[in-house]
């Protein structure tokens, strides 16, 4: 057999995927404590205004 016959196997899936995935999710977990602390930080705020 030639060896353009021989079936070639496949090559290995690129790890750049997962790591762009992992960057995009480590983004939206930051966003969302940013966004869960900006909230709590506000309404203890709007807390504070109404009980002085």
């Amino acid at each position: 057999m030639t060896a353009s016959a021989v079936p070639s196997e496949p090559s290995p899936v690129p790890r750049r995927p997962r790591r762009v995935l992992r960057v995009i999710l480590g983004h939206l977990v930051r966003g969302l404590a940013y966004g869960t602390g900006t909230a709590a930080t506000g309404v203890l705020a709007y807390w504070i205004q109404q009980h002085l």
